[in-house]
């Protein structure tokens, strides 16, 4: 496949999936998606200015090139944007966000009037020209890796949040906008690649590796779920948890004791009524069950049943939840009646709608996985399952 036809095909879709990020067609995760989208029509603007060479269009228009360079400043930040969108619950836009628009903005008042014709990059002063030029050709490559860097660590802080939230993480940990993070990190090796090292073989690759990421983050992005599908209040509730529970900069002065939301006496009375609310309704057992839901159930905010769990419990969300799953898990594989349902039929019945993390879980709370205790049951071996409702609950860090 010839080379432009590579590149026209990537530039097309990605242009596209870009109208529909931006414009909300999914109607999901409206302003990380909208922050991705102005990330990919930068992206488009480039792949575009490697099909202009040669054509009709580039021939009438020999200042278009420019007009498309000045994008490039622009991608890393807006990246960098649609992440922390994506990863915070209740997050208004900031005018802070535009100080990350400050290289682009000035790279656009100095390429503007050249490209305005109102005068030429050859009256730059020649002693100036050599910084000019190593300023243009540096700032790119420190963007893109000092904002993928600063992309992933947010991402990272909220998978690590999300034992917080959700016993079943995997619908919403962004793991697909992890993997989006190392093929942008393989595609900026193939763009250094074309700057310093010049490889034939990664080369010939390259256009193609291009249109495979277009086909991959278009595949994910229109599949995505939203994220945090809770009301206002609820998300600012766990936007407030999450910042409590970010480790705090270091400064001159010891940072206040962190005060407490109920007494003693308060957080034992809850401990019982949660004991009991599992024991009678079985809400565990319910797959998309999260903090927000049993908290509305038990009749605490977000914020109480949290510190619940984490000062009476000493377990998170991820690990009180699962736990009972796993006991009912034990009770289900010893069960006569149940022996017709596959490991994933166990699984589900239990509560849990994830094969991985029932897998997981299982072995962490039990030290055997779900196969092994089953051989046990077989062999007469096997403890006897907690009561449902009863389930041990492993100290905090064991689990999740």
């Amino acid at each position: 496949m010839p080379v432009p036809l590579v590149y026209s095909l990537a530039c097309g879709g990605v242009l596209l999936l870009a109208f529909l990020l931006i414009t909300n067609a999914l109607r999901v995760n409206q302003l990380a998606n909208r922050w991705l989208g102005v990330f990919l029509a930068c992206v488009g603007c480039v792949l575009l200015g490697r099909v202009l060479p040669g054509t009709t269009v580039a021939a009438h228009y020999p200042s278009l090139p420019g007009w498309l360079e000045l994008t490039r400043l622009a991608m890393a930040p807006a990246f960098y944007l649609s992440v922390v969108q994506f990863t915070a619950p209740s997050r208004p836009p900031r005018w802070r966000d535009g100080l990350h628009f400050l290289p682009w903005l000035l790279f656009l008042l100095v390429m503007l009037p050249p490209l305005l014709g109102w005068w030429s990059l050859g009256a730059v002063p020649s002693s100036a020209a050599p910084a000019s030029r190593l300023l243009v050709f540096t700032t790119p490559k420190v963007q893109a890796i000092g904002y993928w860097l600063a992309a992933y660590l947010a991402l990272r802080r909220h998978q690590q949040h999300l034992p917080q939230l959700t016993a079943q993480p995997e619908p919403v940990n962004l793991q697909w906008l992890k993997q989006v993070l190392w093929g942008l990190a393989l595609l900026v090796g193939l763009w250094l690649n074309e700057l310093f090292f010049h490889l034939g073989w990664v080369l010939a690759l390259t256009p193609v590796g291009y249109l495979g990421a277009v086909f991959y983050l278009a595949h994910y992005a229109l599949r995505q779920p939203e994220v945090f599908a809770f009301p206002a209040p609820v998300r600012a509730e766990l936007q407030e948890l999450w910042q409590q529970d970010s480790p705090a900069l270091p400064g001159p002065a010891p940072a206040a004791p962190k005060q407490a939301r109920l007494s003693p006496s308060q957080v034992a009375y809850w401990q019982q009524r949660l004991l009991q609310l599992l024991q009678a309704e079985k809400v565990y057992l319910e797959a998309d069950l999260s903090l927000p839901a049993l908290a509305e159930r038990a009749g605490l905010s977000t914020h109480e049943l949290s510190y619940v769990l984490n000062e009476g419990f000493r377990v998170n969300f991820f690990q009180f939840i699962n736990a009972y799953r796993v006991a009912e898990a034990q009770r289900l594989l010893a069960s006569a009646q149940h022996q017709h349902l596959s490991m994933v039929g166990i699984a589900f019945e239990a509560g849990f709608s994830s094969k991985t993390t029932f897998n997981t879980t299982f072995k962490k709370v039990t030290g055997l996985t779900p196969s092994q205790f089953l051989q046990q049951v077989r062999a007469g071996s096997a403890p006897q399952p907690a009561p449902p409702g009863r389930a041990w609950l492993p100290p905090m860090g064991s689990v999740g």
